[in-house]
């Protein structure tokens, strides 16, 4: 019994400096589209733009989560532990579609919601997102519903089921995350036209 105790009491410094030799996990986060002067924030144009509101994008539970998630088949989903966001993957989504929206539109007037102040929304923009992750075949698919609100009414004014598939160029997750983000920017674009449509018929 006297051994086993030793036993032990050696492994425990042990495991206690394996674990201090884990290095920290890399932190990923997505990115806005790169602007155009005459129309980022500041601009005459983006001045006038219209009120958008974007709400926090839905995603399901199996991708709310620190680790970034890839499919290795339809019914088996894998985490990296040292491979991590920055935040939370909800939060990032919404940050660049509305940062995104900023400068495709162009508006200073897009924002996050709730908004900490009252102001009148000429649109809200929801976005569900079904799946997003890189597959098996090596591809980051992007499966999300968008639509375009009436800021008063709530009535749908424009609205699609999108699929975005973009391919991973190189190794590592870096090269993950940078084709997510080229998916999340395809659904910003596809958002913009369709609050330009809406736009125009008024």
């Amino acid at each position: 019994m006297k051994r086993f105790t030793w036993g032990l009491l050696l492994l425990v410094p042990l495991a206690a400096g394996c674990a201090e030799t884990l290095p920290p996990p890399d932190l990923h986060v997505l990115s806005s589209l790169p602007r155009e002067s005459a129309t980022g924030p500041g601009s005459p144009a983006a001045a006038r733009g219209p009120a958008i509101g974007v709400e926090q994008a839905n995603l399901p539970e199996y991708l709310d989560r620190p680790e970034i998630v890839t499919r290795s088949s339809a019914n088996t989903i894998q985490v990296s532990q040292g491979n991590r966001w920055g935040q939370r993957l909800q939060g990032d989504i919404t940050r660049v579609v509305a940062d995104n929206l900023r400068g495709l539109l162009p508006s200073d007037n897009v924002f996050v919601l709730p908004l900490r102040r009252r102001e009148p929304l000429a649109h809200t923009v929801a976005i569900d997102v079904t799946s997003f992750e890189r597959d098996a075949s090596g591809n980051v698919v992007l499966n999300a519903y968008w639509s375009v609100l009436d800021g008063q009414t709530e009535a749908e004014r424009a609205g699609a089921r999108a699929r975005y598939v973009e391919p991973v160029e190189g190794e590592g997750y870096a090269a993950t995350v940078a084709a997510m983000n080229r998916a999340v920017n395809a659904l910003s674009r596809d958002i913009a036209a369709g609050i330009k449509r809406v736009t125009a018929r008024k």
